[in-house]
Order: structure tokens, then C-alpha cells, then sequence
């Protein structure tokens, strides 16, 4: 198996068992935060709270996608030069 299919069998089994889950599983979150925030929309704090989790939350996707684009612009670059992948075996083996 080349690791090409591996790492797309690996994301794709991932994302079966995502969303196998039920939603209200994934969607639990603090029980501290949960009450102290819940029900006041025009508290500043609270605003200030879920602004602060967005942010929290698009950091690890942000860099993780800074990082794939980087090896997609690597690799589109080493195919225009004509220089072929290094080959690379498969620990599995």
C-alpha cells in the first residue's frame, strides 16, 4: 500500500467515524462555561467570551492549512523542475 492510500484511507475512515457520532455529543462543551454564560447575549463579557473561542478554535486549522499549502506548493514546484519524489518506504512493511 503507498502512502498516498494509506494517509486517504486514514482521513477517510476519520471522517466516517465523525460523523457517526451524534451531534449532540460533539456539540457538549464546559458545564462551568455552559452556566456561566448561558442566556446572556448582551452581557459584553460574554460576547467577549465566545469571540475569544472562535479565535481559540480557527488557530490549529490555520496553521494546519499554512503547513498543506506550503507542501502543495512544494510539491507542484518539484513537478514542474521535472525532479521525481524521493521514494520513501512504507513503516507498515
Amino acid at each position: 500500500m503507498s502512502a498516498r492510500t494509506w494517509i486517504a484511507t486514514v482521513l477517510l475512515m476519520g471522517g466516517v467515524l465523525t460523523t457517526a457520532v451524534p451531534a449532540t455529543v460533539r456539540a457538549q462543551g464546559c458545564a462551568m462555561c455552559r452556566t456561566a454564560f448561558d442566556g446572556q447575549q448582551a452581557d459584553p463579557l460574554s460576547e467577549a467570551f465566545n469571540v475569544s473561542t472562535l479565535f481559540l478554535m480557527a488557530t490549529p486549522y490555520t496553521v494546519i492549512g499554512t503547513v498543506a499549502v506550503f507542501f502543495l506548493f512544494a510539491a507542484r514546484r518539484r513537478a514542474r523542475r521535472g525532479t521525481p519524489e524521493p521514494e520513501v518506504e512504507s513503516p507498515l512493511v
